[in-house]
């Protein structure tokens, strides 16, 4: 092999390894959620490697016209048919997406456009710009991340607070009903015939063998009791479910659900609150999540946790169970 091939070689290797990424099968659970808006960001620097390889390769065997000219306009087809490919894999396309790749080609030109700068001042202050097109999208996500899961494991065993509206990066709503009150977004469940609500929370793989269940508050919009359903993910395939429920009546109230005996719960990756569809429509408005321990359970509802009864209280704070 001669050695003057070797970087071609490499280049292509690359641009083949960028591509590949946008095509792989992503983990349960990653298509939604801060982890779907995290591969979103990725395409950013993964277009402007893409960039780089193109313009480098245009550069060695079309050295006549200027990369930039052929290498911008083909990372911008290569994005467009990215977004247009990827459902064929099980992965989402979005404006959204072809939008943070086109912040990594702006990335890819700029830094070659850098090292054609006689100036060291304007070139390294192209390289920097260069830099943040393509590397902040997803480390700015990933800091805001960090700073909201640091924000969850203070708060713990509170969940959801509605005074604390920055944690909605954690949720994930279907169908969407984010809500904004003027201090932030709120959880918002609307169920009709045909559709069902929910909230996904990502409950960041916590331990909760310390507590029993889950205490509910909040406003429901309904003529009538409506049974809210709950749903752990245990592990994060997902493969082990353990599920309970309660009634909760129209207005402003509390229900408190306990797990049933013995479930295991000490790698807990998802919480689901849902309604199940029905003609009875209802809207119901999260204040808050939070996990209890036995001390703060009524002795009989400690006596009945292994019983399969529904109860429907009449007002105040209640206490309901379901042991599927």
């Amino acid at each position: 092999m001669k050695r003057s091939l070797l970087p071609s070689l490499i280049c292509l290797a690359i641009l083949a390894l960028a591509l590949l990424l946008f095509f792989l099968p992503l983990p349960h659970g990653w298509s939604a959620g801060w982890r779907g808006e995290l591969t979103n960001r990725l395409h950013a620097p993964l277009m402007a490697v893409c960039v780089f390889t193109v313009a480098y390769l245009f550069t060695k065997y079309l050295a006549a016209i200027p990369s930039l000219l052929l290498a911008a306009p083909v990372a911008m087809v290569i994005a467009a048919l990215i977004e247009w490919v990827q459902p064929w894999f099980g992965r989402t396309s979005s404006l959204a997406d072809f939008l943070w790749g086109m912040a990594g080609i702006l990335g890819g030109c700029l830094w070659q456009g850098a090292a054609q700068q006689n100036s060291k001042p304007v070139a390294l202050t192209t390289y920097m710009l260069a830099l943040f097109c393509a590397l902040a999208p997803p480390t700015l996500w990933c800091v805001q991340v960090w700073l909201v899961q640091a924000e969850a494991q203070r708060l713990f065993p509170t969940l959801v607070q509605s005074s604390r509206p920055g944690m909605h990066l954690l949720w994930t709503i279907e169908p969407s009903q984010v809500r904004d009150r003027g201090k932030g977004p709120c959880l918002l469940l609307t169920r009709d015939a045909n559709h069902p609500g929910s909230i996904h929370l990502d409950t960041l793989d916590r331990d909760w063998s310390d507590y029993e269940g889950l205490e509910i508050s909040g406003t429901l919009q309904s003529d009538s009791a409506v049974e809210v359903g709950v749903r752990l993910d245990v592990n994060e395939d997902g493969a082990r479910r353990i599920r309970a429920g309660g009634w909760m009546q129209a207005g402003t109230s509390s229900i408190q659900i306990v797990w049933p005996r013995n479930a295991d719960r000490r790698l807990v990756h998802q919480l689901v609150v849902f309604l199940q569809a029905s003609s009875k429509a209802a809207q119901l408005e999260i204040h808050r999540l939070r996990l209890i321990g036995a001390r703060e359970l009524p002795p009989k509802e400690t006596s009945c946790r292994n019983s399969s009864t529904k109860k429907i209280p009449s007002a105040g704070l209640h206490y309901a169970l379901i042991a599927q």
